[in-house]
């Protein structure tokens, strides 16, 4: 039997919908952004910083699903989705804002507040702009555009020759207050999962971020409590983190796409943080970070694993740790890159972020370690005809035994506009890695990029995969609820161990996909529907794949 307190962060989420949904009813009849705004002419920026303008009156404007204005949008269906659909509370944008009524005209801090609001996956859309000037006075108008954010129903997706069944009943935005609730039931060749969601991102009227998830799963179950004060805006002083997670789950191994052995993993994971920051100068925001972490993973059999397998050794870290980033503020907006006909925010300036900590035995450690993780992106863009981006990431330990759990990766985008706005992505994804955990493999397969072949067809310590894909973006918006694109693809790849000869070498397929990607609904969900055709290894069977995703 669970324990009772497992019910408590649930109880405690409903309290919060029930009472953050009474404060969305009555917002219109009180708030103060509710006005009309009159537009009137701007001053260029420069003048307006110069003679130290700041910002007056700052109305929101808050807009349904459908607009019966448009074109093709007054129609009965569409009437009836907007009047289901609670649209979001003013204050609840209010509350989103990087600025406010008296502070000194930024235009940079307009366009920092668009994209933090198109990052809420309960709008569409966000525009942020000055509309009124008077006795060195901006007035701001703030411009959203909801979406359908109450999903009911069932879906079946098809991936490397294997099938994952869902039903979902989720709402992305409780009445206008722009929190999340979240239940499903899945069920996928790994395991059958019921799993319950809740995301304030508004807590009380704050800053501050909840997350709560319960799965209880067919191998297990998985538990966790998130609260959080982030770095929300580049010029954020300070953040602070607690994060508790609780699983138990049947791990598997792999080769050649079948399983070859199965194992239960309890993992047990405690995490408080805080940092500081001086904010953004110079265009870039750096920020120290200390924090506790304690780790603890055991292993045992379960009916399925073999009667000579050797389980992985039980682990456990315990540490402190420091922490740094950076963030170069480079932004630019785009469309049709990994989206269809939504804006994309793309940062091309660097982003750094480290952190090392220390795991003695004095603390409850196996033994004396160090624990270390790197993050670093870039990009460059030329003119809107050239894309590159790229990432990369390092961690593992290291200690009296050795490097342990070694991972070394990096991807790298290539985007080049075709013809008219068509694109050509090229993308090469590498990974590395040394004396892995029993627990861990690199994998590769029709379920992470190679669509030609079976799910998890390769295994090892090395991993690269190489995309060509030109995209089709089109103008077409299907009964002003879907936007369609289409694709066509070759992949490249291998999965290997560095100390071990044979498999199947480099693997190649070719296909062709289309991509429909929702313009009502939460995230722009986009189903992916490819065939792929296998052009080496031991199998020449067509793979058809039905996917959903966020982006191209």
């Amino acid at each position: 039997m669970k324990s009772p307190w497992l019910f408590i962060p649930y109880i405690f989420a409903l309290f919060l919908m029930v009472s953050g949904s009474s404060q969305a009813e009555d917002v219109s009849h009180r708030s103060a952004f509710s006005r009309s705004p009159t537009e009137g002419p701007i001053p260029p920026d420069d003048y307006l910083i110069r003679n130290g303008a700041v910002i007056g009156d700052i109305y929101v404007r808050t807009h349904n699903i459908f607009d019966p204005e448009q074109d093709g949008q007054d129609r009965l269906l569409y009437n009836l989705a907007n009047r289901l659909h609670k649209t979001t509370g003013q204050r609840v944008i209010e509350r989103k804002l990087l600025f406010e009524e008296g502070d000194p005209y930024d235009p940079r801090l307009l366009r920092e507040t668009a994209r933090y609001l198109r990052t809420q996956g309960y709008l569409y859309e966000a525009d942020v702009r000055p509309i009124r000037y008077r006795g060195n006075r901006i007035d701001i108008l703030v411009e959203t555009r909801d979406v359908w954010t109450l999903s009911l129903g069932a879906g079946l997706a098809r991936s490397g020759g294997a099938n994952t069944f869902q039903f979902n009943v989720e709402e992305s935005n409780f009445l206008g207050t722009g929190r999340q609730l979240d239940l499903k039931y899945s069920d996928d060749p790994d395991r059958s999962s019921r799993r319950f969601r809740f995301v304030d991102t508004a807590l009380f009227g704050s800053r501050t971020e909840l997350r709560l998830w319960y799965s209880s799963n067919s191998d297990g179950h998985r538990q966790v409590f998130d609260l959080t004060k982030p770095f929300y805006a580049l010029d954020t002083r300070w953040g602070a983190a607690t994060k508790l997670v609780s699983e138990d789950r049947q791990d598997k191994l792999y080769s050649q796409g079948e399983v070859i052995e199965h194992f239960q993993h309890e993992r047990t994971m405690v995490e408080i943080s805080g940092g500081l920051s001086r904010g953004l100068i110079g265009g870039r925001a750096s920020r120290w970070f200390v924090g506790y972490t304690f780790q603890e993973d055991r292993f045992r059999v379960n009916p399925q694993t073999s009667d000579d397998f050797e389980l992985p050794i039980a682990r456990t870290l315990s540490y402190p740790w420091i922490g740094f980033e950076t963030v170069e503020d480079d932004y630019l907006e785009t469309q049709n890159l990994d989206r269809l006909a939504r804006t994309e925010d793309l940062n091309l300036g660097t982003e750094f972020r480290g952190r090392l900590g220390w795991s003695p035995s004095a603390l409850g450690g196996d033994k004396d370690q160090a624990i270390f993780s790197l993050r670093l992106h870039s990009g460059w863009a030329s003119e809107e005809h050239q894309t590159l981006l790229f990432t990369g990431r390092a961690d593992g330990r290291w200690g009296s035994d050795g490097y342990e759990n070694v991972t070394l990766g990096g991807e790298l985008r290539y985007f080049l506009n075709t013809f008219g706005r068509h694109r050509l992505q090229i993308a090469l994804r590498v990974d590395a890695a040394w004396n892995l955990d029993p627990e861990r493999q690199l994998l590769l397969g029709g379920d992470n990029g190679l669509r030609g072949y079976p799910r998890r067809f390769q295994d090892g310590d090395r991993r690269f995969l190489l995309s060509l894909e030109h995209r089709f973006y089109t103008n077409w918006e299907l009964f002003n609820l879907v936007n369609a694109g289409a694709a066509v693809f070759m992949d490249a790849g291998r999965a290997w161990y560095d100390d071990v000869g044979g498999g199947h070498g480099v693997l190649k397929d070719i296909g062709l996909g289309l991509r429909l990607s929702s313009s009502r609904s939460a995230k722009g969900t986009m189903v992916h529907l490819d065939v792929a055709y296998p052009l080496d290894g031991d199998t020449d069977k067509i793979q058809w794949l039905v996917t959903t995703r966020e982006t191209f």
